[in-house]
């Protein structure tokens, strides 16, 4: 069974209103997410590399896009949280 893992998350700017960020998946999937206040809202996904899972199982929907975006969130918020990301 395949347990998806996150790699890393970099702050995209937006200032203090709708902070954005992008969460990094080990299976090539970026989720972008926008902090509005203290909510997190989906914005997008996309898929970097050769080796994604986007060409074997295409692109996450439903349940595993749920829990992506929810492991998005708790990361972001635990790092915003330890005052991880360098804001410009």
């Amino acid at each position: 069974m395949y347990i998806m893992k996150i790699i890393s998350s970099l702050y995209n700017g937006g200032g203090e209103t709708a902070a954005r960020y992008s969460v990094h998946f080990d299976d090539g999937i970026t989720v972008m997410i926008i902090k509005k206040g203290k909510v997190f809202e989906y914005e997008n996904m996309l898929s970097t590399g050769l080796d994604s899972i986007l060409f074997t199982k295409g692109w996450p929907k439903g349940k595993a896009l749920d829990k992506r975006i929810k492991m998005a969130e708790e990361f972001v918020a635990n790092n915003i949280k330890r005052n991880r990301y360098k804001k410009r």
